[in-house]
């Protein structure tokens, strides 16, 4: 160690040693950094790629949403009239199958709704009538305004999807509350009406809704068709709204419908006569037409065993009009033999009265068989006049300016008799025969009897009492002064033949029986 140049020499090894460690330490550092750069490179270039990615798949869905917006906009205007967004079926079915499932965690009444403002057939409006278009796009822009309002009656909106799908509205709910669903029903009902108030329009409008509630294990199709077979059932009995059952299913086979249109075509129909007859003209002065079903199997059926089956299967048109002309072909055939002619009354289904083209087939058929216009009476219920009080005044005042009598049917049996004796102008009324049972065993019914009837003189209208089979009856209502009586005790319902004969030989205008 005393020799300064091996000192230095090793002094300069130990430093070459030294500063290559710590080369080797720096390199292998950077190596190390540089691996780490790499790899946050490779990481961005994945995050980058997803983005990419994403942005495409967001973008195709967004082209997507933009051709399903516009071909839901074009579906709309050729249905509706108008590029709203009301959903169409597929859309609906899908959002309430999504949300649907959730609800049912919940423990919450679920329903489906269907409902038109009108007649089906008339509200799909393949005719593309201006109207029907203009009327069923302002449905469907108020159910999107009020469904998606932040501030609405309803509890929230967020419970509701909806849709239009040929002609029908549709209107999925869940609810804690089952009194939701009638008051939604008397909201939609009466906004229905104030557009039809509100608007220039030319068209019939009553509201029929269908409703189902969707149980456990039960598919969205089967409650939507379902719903729209309630909706189908309140047109035919002319009622606001239906609630699904299972009878509507059962109570109307395959063979029933076939047996009544088979019937309909072979003339297995006959229109049976009951004979009025007029207290104060000790005669009788007009008959009531009543149908009868000659059964090829079963014999004759009374109305009872068929009109609601009929109703069910939508054939009571085709029924009315059969019952109709028949009326009108016996009184030409009676009046061509110069028989004695009588005024007939004959009755409507409350459908049949209000359909748009009701009093135009009246009077073509009186024509097509050269009948006077005072040989036909119309006859409707108590209950059709309430359904539609506006439409049936127009109706009824129609009818009157032709010619042509109308009687309010089973006057008494509901709850707004003495009001329509005031606001709408009968001819005639008939006293339910709930009442004419009592009168020989209840005082208290005799007193409302007699009080119906000074309620029809007081506006001037002729009371006709029906269901009257004893003499007993009789006495009663030639004291408080009835004007017609109708029943077993003067003649059952007839056939053509023995009405005939009945009015050239009965006791009762000959003086025989009182």
């Amino acid at each position: 160690m005393n020799n300064p140049k091996r000192a230095f020499i090793l002094f300069i090894v130990f430093i070459a040693l030294l500063l290559g460690e710590t080369s080797f330490a720096i390199t292998a550092n950077m190596l190390h950094w540089l691996d780490k750069l790499v790899a946050i490179k490779i990481i961005l270039y994945i995050i980058s790629l997803s983005f990419l990615f994403l942005s495409f798949l967001f973008f195709m869905r967004y082209l997507s949403l933009i051709r399903n917006v516009r071909q839901l906009r074009q579906e709309n205007l050729y249905n509706l009239g108008s590029s709203n967004l009301i959903f169409n079926m597929y859309l609906f079915e899908n959002r309430v199958e999504f949300l649907s499932h959730r609800v049912a965690f919940k423990n919450k009444k679920q329903y489906i709704l269907a409902f038109t403002a009108g007649n089906q057939s008339v509200m799909n409006n393949t005719h593309k009538n201006d109207e029907i278009f203009r009327f069923n796009s302002e449905i469907a822009n108020y159910i999107t305004s009020i469904f998606t309002a932040k501030k609405t009656k309803f509890i929230k909106t967020n419970k509701y999807i909806y849709c239009f799908d040929k002609g029908v509205f549709f209107l999925y709910v869940f609810t804690d509350n089952e009194e939701d669903i009638p008051q939604i029903v008397k909201h939609l009902s009466d906004q229905m009406f104030r557009i039809l108030e509100g608007g220039d329009y030319h068209i019939w409008v009553q509201p029929f809704f269908g409703i189902c509630e969707i149980k456990e294990g039960t598919n969205l199709i089967e409650n939507v068709d379902n719903a729209l077979l309630a909706r189908d059932i309140s047109e035919n009995n002319f009622e606001t709204y239906s609630v699904y059952e299972e009878k509507f299913r059962t109570s109307t086979r395959y063979d029933d419908t076939k047996d009544i249109i088979q019937g309909l075509e072979e003339g297995q129909f006959v229109v049976y006569y009951q004979p009025k007859f007029s207290l104060t003209k000790k005669a009788f002065t007009s008959s009531e037409a009543l149908v009868r079903w000659n059964h090829p199997r079963l014999g004759v059926l009374n109305p009872a065993t068929f009109i609601e089956k009929a109703e069910r299967a939508g054939l009571i048109h085709s029924i009315d009009t059969y019952v109709f002309e028949k009326v009108c072909e016996d009184l030409s055939e009676a009046k061509r033999k110069g028989h004695r002619l009588l005024p007939v009354s004959v009755n409507f289904s409350l459908y049949e009265f209000y359909t748009s083209s009701f009093l135009t087939k009246i009077l073509e058929t009186i024509d097509k068989y050269e009948l006077p216009r005072s040989l036909i009476e119309v006859e409707i219920t108590e209950t059709t006049t309430q359904a539609n009080r506006f439409l049936s005044i127009s109706i009824i005042k129609k009818l009157r300016e032709e010619g042509i009598r109308v009687l309010m049917d089973d006057f008494g049996s509901g709850y707004s008799g003495i009001e329509s004796l005031r606001e709408i102008p009968f001819d005639a009324i008939k006293i339910d025969k709930s009442f004419t049972d009592l009168i020989n065993v209840d005082e208290k019914t005799r007193a409302i009897f007699k009080l119906l009837v000074e309620l029809g003189h007081a506006s001037n209208i002729e009371v006709v009492v029906e269901g009257v089979d004893n003499k007993e009856q009789v006495e009663f209502l030639r004291r408080v002064k009835a004007d017609t009586i109708q029943g077993f005790y003067y003649s059952p319902a007839l056939a053509k033949d023995e009405y005939e004969k009945f009015l050239r030989e009965n006791e009762f205008e000959k003086g025989g029986k009182k």
